[in-house]
């Protein structure tokens, strides 16, 4: 038998998001617009008898809506907005144990029967405070025969009955509750906010931490100060009593930020020991899903300081190590090898949530990156080196950013035929041509701006991917191709350009501009002309210089139509396909006309 000197009489331990929940407006983190509000219409006496406040979970919902209610029915009248938290309302709302505020669950309530007996105790006058305050949590989850019975309470309360809703999902409750609420909608309390109160938070209670692991555990939270908190309580014991990055680490199970920070440092200098760091992460039960948002979220912080500069940082919420870290490693990479990255790991996002196996998840993951990462900083120095030193048969340098590889032509390898060229003419001519504000350079620049400019043996060479297709039909336009080859000629001289997408490409050593169409239209349907070729007879059929006339198939006067049509405004048919194939512009069919 136990004795009852067993159970000391020692207050009951409180958890650490209950004990540091807001008690005055003043302690509400993150949400100033929502407290400006109320305590304007709580300073000028203009309350009103509904109140819908709607945001994500943990954002202060609950906490703002019992600190209205204790200013409502404070009884010190020097105070008119802030309660003054020692009177015996306030602490009676504070401790939970004032008859005038109710709160109710309302996805445990939600029958027409809970409001029912709602409205029968509604009125009723309060018993000991001015207000008699129905606080309803989760508002959304309530039946529509309850809304309905809600309905008419809402619309013509007592003078002393004052509701307020809170729900996550607003778009659930009807539009006859809505309209007779004032709507207050809440927001998710950002990472710096968040990673502040969680300091102040461990300096009260005597713990030390890390700065790191505080941010970590605020982006874990995902703008829930409550989630935060929890989270906050439980690395203190996993820590032995200190909040660190290893204990943080430790408690969610790894794919952290600062782990996949260095993941990106060590696949772009040493994929083989990024592979395996990758491997033990997953082995002990990191989420494929959390690396990979975590790896987005480091690709596009890269992305955006290197296309707008260090002042773009100031938007991001970011500790001073992340901040160090990513000025470190943009200098790496270039913008259009962070831009795969970036597609790469949309893809995988999606993939993961369709419950492929982690370990299929993470080769697909290395397969994407590794292209974008050899194409950025092949050599892990920041400078991107000569492709002849991993393609001796294709020697080509990209030259979309200074690199002294190719600037110095001294250190090229002996027998190197490459034409003799000025890479920052080069250069200097292809981003006058992208800033062009000429309209005759519209389609051009339009076109190239997804191209890679590399320099080859043979001289310039514009590569686009096979997604860009469209781009890469638009540039082979006649009249583009001669627009071009004349900006070219007037900054360049005759330094040789040529043009690929897969398997096609075409080169400016070849003519040009091409003979006039029989029909005179002098390139305007280059699709055309294309066509006619394919379709030219092959067999049994001989020749005009023989005196046999060639019969030929009569033309389509939908066809005879759409030229005239389009000679009238000068446009022009780019890509055409026919009904059988897929579309998409892979699909397409420079020979064949849609029937």
């Amino acid at each position: 038998m136990i004795e009852k000197e067993a159970f000391p009489s020692a207050v009951r331990y409180v958890s650490i998001y209950r004990r540091y929940r807001p008690l005055r407006f003043e302690e509400v983190v993150g949400q100033d617009p929502a407290v400006s509000v109320l305590k304007r219409s709580l300073e000028t006496g203009k309350t009103v008898h509904a109140y819908l406040f709607s945001g994500p979970r943990g954002c202060g919902k609950t906490s703002l809506a019992r600190i209205l209610s204790k200013a409502l029915n404070c009884q010190d009248g020097t105070q008119k907005a802030e309660p003054c938290g020692i009177c015996p309302s306030c602490l009676a709302i504070t401790a939970g144990e004032s008859l005038d505020v109710v709160e109710i669950d309302g996805a445990s309530n939600r029958g027409i029967d809970e409001v029912r007996e709602l409205k029968a105790h509604v009125s009723l006058a309060p018993f000991s405070s001015r207000r008699k305050i129905y606080i309803i949590d989760e508002v959304h989850m309530l039946t529509e025969p309850a809304f309905n019975a809600l309905l008419k309470t809402l619309e013509e309360p007592p003078a002393h009955a004052v509701f307020i809703l809170a729900t996550t999902e607003p778009q659930k409750v009807p539009v006859t509750i809505r309209s007779r609420c004032q709507h207050i909608p809440f927001r998710r309390i950002s990472g710096r906010d968040i990673a502040t109160r969680l300091a102040l938070v461990c300096e009260k209670e005597g713990i030390p931490a890390d700065e790191a692991a505080l941010w970590e555990l605020a982006r874990q939270a995902d703008g829930a100060m409550r989630d935060a908190l929890s989270l906050l309580e439980q690395a203190i014991p996993v820590g032995a009593g200190s909040v660190t990055l290893d204990s943080v680490r430790a408690l969610l199970g790894g794919g952290s930020r600062s782990e996949m920070e260095r993941f990106v440092a060590s696949f772009r200098s040493r994929p083989e020991k990024a592979v395996s760091e990758l491997m033990d992460s997953l082995r002990k039960g990191t989420s494929m899903e959390r690396v990979l948002e975590n790896l987005f979220l480091i690709f596009r912080d890269l992305w955006i300081l290197k296309a707008w500069g260090e002042t773009a940082l100031e938007g991001l919420e970011l500790s001073r190590e992340e901040r160090s870290f990513l000025l470190g490693e943009v200098g790496f990479w270039t913008a259009e090898g962070l831009r795969d990255c970036l597609e790469t790991l949309s893809r995988m996002i999606g993939r993961s949530r369709t419950g492929i196996r982690t370990d299929v998840l993470a080769g697909l993951l290395l397969e994407g990156l590794l292209p974008a990462a050899s194409a950025s900083c092949p050599n892990g120095t920041g400078a991107e080196m000569p492709l002849q030193e991993r393609e001796p048969h294709t020697p080509r340098t990209r030259i979309s950013q200074p690199s002294p590889a190719v600037l110095d032509r001294q250190k090229e390898p002996a027998g190197n035929t490459a034409p003799a060229m000025d890479i920052d003419a080069v250069r200097r001519f292809w981003l006058g041509l992208l800033e062009s504000r000429d309209p005759e350079d519209r389609q051009i620049s339009a076109a190239l701006v997804p191209a890679r400019v590399l320099s080859g043996e043979s001289g310039i060479e514009v590569s686009f991917s096979t997604r860009d297709r469209f781009c890469f039909e638009l540039i082979r336009l006649e009249r583009n191709l001669r627009r071009f080859h004349t900006l070219k000629e007037s900054a360049l001289g005759d330094l040789p350009f040529a043009f690929n997408c897969g398997k096609d490409r075409f080169s400016w050593k070849e003519p040009a501009v091409k003979e006039a169409s029989p029909s005179g239209e002098d390139g305007l349907f280059p699709w055309r002309e294309r066509k006619a070729q394919a379709e030219k007879p092959e067999r049994g059929v001989r020749t005009p210089e023989t005196g046999t006339k060639v019969e030929t198939p009569p033309e389509d006067p939908a066809i005879s139509q759409i030229d005239e049509m389009l000679g009238w405004f000068g446009g022009e048919i780019l890509l055409v396909r026919t009904d059988d194939q897929e579309s998409g512009i892979a699909g397409f069919d420079e020979g064949s006309v849609g029937e």
